[in-house]
């Protein structure tokens, strides 16, 4: 594959878009570029588990002919999209990365699907992930971290995230119920939106906690993110944020002069990796640069957000899973049965109880954000662990990413406020260190300005990963 050729499937959909509007890229050229990367190297980055390559190529000839009538359906038409295997989309065979409906193929759109459609996006597969969305799954082997394939790509969706990052995709859509999207956004090195709880229909969308579950958006800058909210998102309170308002707003000096940024603080673990903390360290100092104010807060309730979401997403997924449970569970891997199980008998007290005490947090963080515009903190306190693993150490500590993940992204899920991930630098290992934006519900713009401002003062959402590209040939064609 020619230097070119790399060039366009890394563009960012702002970038490319625009080509394809002004007739300098075809939407063609764009799709059979993606689709040549996916056949070359996916085979080992296993960033897909369906790949629609002949009706990708049908649709991405039908938006040229559109183009070419005049026709032009908005800055993701023609672009290349892949959506995590947990959404259905017509007459394409949907897993959910399990053994117990491995060729479904349904007769309808998810609602998202259908809006990408109506935007003009072209579907070029089904995306990687844990068995639905919970657990590691025994069937499908998760996909490789493109920065080092030695290292975890992290959460359910971490194949929209690495197709992303390997230039497989030029934008993406997963779920998000405790961090499952923002994790792999982490990991891969892309950004990651967790819009607020509702703003994206998530009807079509096997349920993991249909209380938590969230559509998630992964794309190279805030841009992309901007753009694929606006495709898809409802009408709700609050207005999304174009491309041209950020990119206007990333002209002024001092974009975030008086932007009011609590760093969050108050988690259970006691400090966090070096590598970590200099990178946020480093995203802090940026963010003053550019006007804004930054004060330590503790947050309220975030040592509880782990019990909280445990005792709500796991009553909820055995109950969806009820039936194929008690039928099928020798068709599920270990770990889902292990935790079915456990849903299974948690008190209807002690979720009802969650339930309320979601209520109670919510509160608390309206009141925070009557003072301050927005949270910051790190993604994740550790760096990206070694691959099928969840345990990594910092300094002499062993931790868990399960126990931890919940107070640091899960939060965020919890109150249904919408977080951003944007890459914020790396570690001595050369793997990704994520910058979480969080905000008020409903202000994904403000979000999105914070996000954007930051990414034009740095260059970490610039670089690539030596995967694929960097596969042996013998071992990328295999």
């Amino acid at each position: 594959m020619s230097g070119a050729d790399r060039d366009l499937a890394f563009a960012p959909v702002s970038v490319v878009g625009e080509q394809i509007r002004r007739r300098e890229v075809s939407p063609v050229e764009l799709v059979q570029c993606v689709l040549e990367r996916i056949e070359r190297f996916d085979g080992q980055m296993r960033a897909y588990i369906s790949v629609i390559a002949e009706t990708a190529v049908e649709e991405a000839r039908r938006a040229e002919r559109e183009l070419g009538e005049g026709r032009y359906r908005g800055p993701l038409h023609g672009i290349p999209i892949a959506v995590k295997d947990n959404i259905i989309a017509r007459g394409t065979r949907t897993t959910c990365a399990s053994l117990i409906e491995p060729d479904w193929l349904p007769d309808e759109d998810a609602a998202v699907v259908a809006k990408l459609r109506t935007a003009g996006a072209v579907l070029v597969g089904k995306a990687n992930l844990f068995e639905y969305a919970f657990s590691m799954s025994p069937a499908f082997p998760p996909p490789l971290n493109p920065w080092n394939a030695a290292k975890s790509s992290s959460g359910s969706s971490s194949g929209s995230a690495v197709a992303v990052a390997s230039g497989m995709a030029q934008a993406s859509i997963g779920s998000d119920t405790g961090g499952s999207g923002r994790q792999p956004a982490t990991a891969n090195g892309v950004v990651g939106l967790k819009p607020t709880f509702g703003r994206i229909d998530a009807t079509g969308v096997v349920p993991l906690s249909w209380s938590l579950d969230t559509v998630s958006i992964f794309g190279r800058t805030s841009l992309d993110a901007s753009i694929m909210l606006d495709a898809t998102s409802d009408a709700q309170p609050g207005a999304t944020t174009t491309a041209t308002d950020l990119a206007s707003a990333g002209k002024r000096d001092r974009p975030l002069a008086s932007r009011r940024i609590a760093l969050a603080v108050g988690y259970s673990v006691e400090g966090i990796d070096p590598d970590v903390e200099a990178a946020i360290a480093g995203a802090l100092d940026v963010l003053r640069r550019l006007g804004a104010i930054v004060e330590e807060v503790q947050l309220p309730h975030v040592r509880a957000a782990g019990l909280i979401q445990r005792a709500i997403m796991l009553p909820e997924a055995a109950a969806f899973h009820h039936e194929a449970h008690r039928s099928s569970a020798d068709r599920f891997g270990e770990a889902a049965v292990t935790r079915l199980d456990l849903g299974g008998v948690i008190p209807a007290t002690a979720y009802l109880r969650a339930q309320q005490f979601r209520e109670v947090m919510v509160g608390e963080y309206r009141q925070l954000f009557t003072r301050y515009d927005a949270i910051v903190g790190p993604a994740n306190p550790t760096r990206v662990g070694p691959a099928g693993e969840w345990s990594t150490t910092v300094g002499d500590r062993v931790i868990d990413l399960r126990d931890v993940a919940p107070e640091y992204t899960g939060l965020h899920n919890l109150t249904g406020m919408p977080a951003i991930v944007i890459p914020g630098g790396f570690s001595t290992e050369g793997t990704p260190i994520g910058l979480q934006i969080a905000g008020p519900w409903w202000e994904e713009a403000r979000i999105l300005g914070i996000a954007h401002a930051f990414e034009q003062a740095t260059d970490w959402h610039r670089q690539r990963p030596p995967l694929p590209d960097g596969l042996p040939e013998q071992v990328a064609g295999a």
